[in-house]
């Protein structure tokens, strides 16, 4: 791709294929930019009925965009099968262009419509159960979207920069609108509805897929031309104290919208980075530096909830409140500042370091297998401390909440988990390969007597669409194919991309792991599962360049 054509516009657009290929990166571009920086603030009737809202969107601007983008594929398309024909090419498709992650959503979409087939909940599975809107029609509008975005994005940082430029506003009217200062009039008002996302598990999904973007180029960047690193040293400190700026109200919003599942997120986001920034000195600094400002975030929501008494409008019994309120978040910013210190006082020394390329390379080797080593050891202490306590029947207020397992735990989810894995044990054969059809998990579980009458015991009038773990309402869902297929889609990139992938796409590496990770005590919605398929496919075209 030469340099005019790279900017957008050359000088023939529909005379041959690169005419066509600058009008699919225009379309492109401007999809993009329309999801990432308007779809966030999308409203009706003053957020009346947010979820149904959002969804329409979501989906008119994204069909629009397949079928256009569509067109201008196939159009292209057919001029390169027409030249393959006249040379009498034997391939007359580009196998060489096709990747296991190309292949692992082509078989995810078959798998998904299969699953739609023989679903006794069509009508259902068709468009997704109403407020949640995961079905059919959507998902293989992501999965048509991945393959044409990772074809025609022309690359370009603008739509990062877009991203980050607007998450971070509605980070800021989420602080906002927890500490009752509200700047978007609504018609109706409660402390579970937060910024212009919805109700907290929608905002914690949104932040957990975007801010990472944020994150990551504050803590990489500084190296990196990509981002800009090639620009004047003024340049360069602007842009390193912007991101610095975001990373602290990106922080500050995880800590007051109120979920304690933000901090699955927050510890993934730490093990992924820092898994990362072990490569070089200088990467690790700044993961230093990272960690500080994350306890500075939590401080200053205490200065916040000081300064402004009785304007915190949610409740202060959760991990949120708790760690923002003590001196914990303190310390270890502390500490993490000093570490910060410490290392760039060394540097400006000019110390060198002593090891050796070869001797380095091992140094990372035996961090990452001491990493991995302590995760898996600390996840079998965990269910072994739940399984424990929850067979000795020790309800105790401390172990109640993370190693107590009824159906209370983590704020109700217990229920949806044990309803969840009830209704997948019980299905058929067939049906556990394919699942039930798409978004059919609350259509199947209220078909079930005991499962039904269980629900409305534990939630009542509320219906129950997910099980709060995206990984068993898939297995209900699409069944265990669909979930090993969905999760292949998300590894076969990690293991694509996790060495010789380029900044963007190892960007698009932490949001992918932050969005599972948070989703193993979440679920799948139109704000955090179609980011993910869009970071994912801006990633891969950057790569394919």
């Amino acid at each position: 791709m030469d340099n005019q054509e790279k900017k957008g516009f050359p000088g023939k657009f529909f005379h041959n294929k690169t005419g066509l290929k600058a009008w699919g990166e225009l379309f492109c571009t401007a999809y993009l930019l329309l999801m990432f920086g308007v779809y966030p603030f999308y409203m009706e009737q003053g957020y009346v009925d947010i979820g149904e809202a959002k969804y329409r969107f979501f989906i008119y601007c994204s069909l629009a965009a397949l079928a256009i983008l569509g067109t201008i594929g196939a159009c292209r398309y057919a001029k390169v099968l027409g030249q393959r024909i006249k040379r009498c090419e034997p391939y007359l498709f580009c196998w060489e262009n096709v990747t296991a992650t190309d292949l692992f959503v082509l078989l995810y979409a078959t798998e998904l419509f299969i699953s739609y087939a023989l679903s006794g909940y069509r009508e259902e599975a068709l468009w997704g159960t109403e407020g949640w809107h995961i079905g059919l029609v959507p998902l293989l509008t992501l999965c048509g979207l991945y393959f044409l975005i990772s074809r025609f994005f022309d690359g370009r940082a603008l739509v990062w920069y877009v991203s980050v430029a607007a998450s971070g506003t509605v980070f800021v009217l989420g602080i906002l609108d927890r500490f009752s200062v509200h700047l978007i009039p609504l018609k109706i008002r409660q402390p579970a509805f937060i910024s212009t996302l919805g109700n907290i598990n929608w905002f914690c999904g949104y932040l957990t897929v975007l801010a990472p973007i944020g994150i990551y180029i504050f803590l990489f960047s500084e190296k990196n031309a990509e981002s800009g690193g090639s620009g004047s040293s003024f340049g360069r400190r602007g842009k390193k104290w912007f991101a610095a700026c975001y990373v602290v109200i990106a922080f500050m919003a995880g800590f007051c919208q109120g979920s304690s599942s933000i901090f699955v997120f927050f510890a993934a986001l730490f093990y992924i980075l820092l898994w990362m920034a072990v490569e070089k000195r200088a990467w690790f600094a700044n993961w230093c530096l990272l960690a500080g400002l994350w306890g500075f975030a939590a401080q200053l929501v205490r200065a916040m909830r000081i300064l402004m008494p009785g304007r915190y409008n949610y409740e202060t019994d959760n991990w949120c409140a708790y760690l923002t309120d003590s001196n914990i978040t303190l310390l270890m910013g502390a500490a993490a500042f000093l570490c910060f210190a410490w290392m760039k006082k060394r540097e400006a020394a000019g110390e060198k370091r002593a090891a050796g390329e070869a001797e380095y390379a091992s140094i990372i080797k035996t961090v990452r297998r001491v990493m991995a080593v302590t995760l898996a050891a600390g996840i079998f202490l965990w269910l072994g401390l739940i399984c424990f306590f929850t067979l000795r029947g020790n309800a105790n207020q401390f172990f109640d909440g993370a190693f107590y397992f009824d159906e209370h735990w983590g704020n109700g989810r217990g229920a949806a988990l044990k309803a969840g894995a009830e209704m997948y044990v019980q299905m058929p054969f067939g049906k556990k390969v394919i699942g039930t059809g798409p978004d059919c998990f609350s259509a199947y579980a209220y078909s079930l007597p005991k499962t039904a009458g269980s629900l409305r015991e534990s939630f009542g009038a509320d219906r129950l669409t997910n099980a709060h773990n995206e990984l068993l309402t898939g297995l209900v869902n699409t069944g265990i194919a669909g979930v090993i297929l969905y999760l292949g889609i998300f590894g076969s990139f990690i293991l694509r991309h996790a060495k010789k992938g380029t900044f963007f796409s190892r960007m698009a590496i932490v949001c992918i792991f932050c969005y599972l990770a948070h989703n193993m005590v979440s679920f799948a919605q139109v704000l955090n599962v179609p980011f993910v398929f869009w970071v994912m496919a801006m990633g891969e075209r950057q790569k394919r360049e």
